[in-house]
Order: structure tokens, then C-alpha cells, then sequence
């Protein structure tokens, strides 16, 4: 059991490359009052759409997160915001590089929808 916040329903949702600060510094918000609440057994997690997985780790760890979804992580996809590129190798160097290696990636093999 586990919690995953996600920016859902902040539609039209944006691709990565158009994602703004204020969606970052919105989902650090959020994620700090949630995590907050929570008894510290219980895992929490991050996604922020479309393909923000990058954004989605930078958070987890300023926020104490334990997980990500990562969309996009194996295979590029075509979705309404447009082409999601596969982000393996860019996001788990990108991990490394923050150092937040204790923040697991649960990723989405194929498009989720």
C-alpha cells in the first residue's frame, strides 16, 4: 500500500518540455503538506503529467518522497500532448546526479492508456 500524488485533472496537461515552475513549485507544495500527514510507514510517491518524470524526482527527493511513476521510461509513445521520448537512461543518471538513488522509479513498460 502506498500513496501517489499526481497531478491529475490539471488538464489540458502540458508536454515536459513546457511545464512551467509553478507546476514544480505547486507539486512540492502539495507533496510536503501530503507527506506531512502521513505515518512515515506508509510510502509515498509522485507522477506529474505528461512525462515529467524528471520534475517528479527533483520533488520526491526535496520532499522525502519514495517512489516516482515514470511514464515514458522504455518506450516513446505518442500522446495528446505529443511525443513522450523514453527517459531511462536521461532520468536515472539525472538520479544519480541529485543524488536521490533512494527514490525508487516504478515505471510504465508500455503507455499506460
Amino acid at each position: 500500500d502506498g500513496v501517489l500524488i499526481e497531478n491529475m485533472f490539471d488538464i489540458p496537461y502540458l508536454h515536459r518540455r513546457d511545464l512551467g515552475p509553478e507546476v514544480v513549485a505547486c507539486m512540492a507544495r502539495i507533496c510536503t503538506e501530503v507527506r506531512s500527514l502521513l505515518p512515515s510507514y506508509i510510502p509515498c510517491g509522485l507522477q506529474i503529467l505528461a512525462g515529467g518524470n524528471r520534475e517528479a524526482l527533483a520533488v520526491s527527493k526535496a520532499c522525502s518522497l519514495q517512489f516516482i511513476r515514470a511514464e515514458g521510461f522504455v518506450f516513446s509513445h505518442i500522446a495528446d500532448e505529443g511525443l513522450i521520448e523514453a527517459s531511462a537512461g536521461e532520468l536515472l543518471r539525472y538520479r544519480k546526479a541529485i543524488d536521490a538513488e533512494d527514490v525508487l522509479v516504478f515505471t510504465d513498460i508500455k503507455k499506460k492508456h
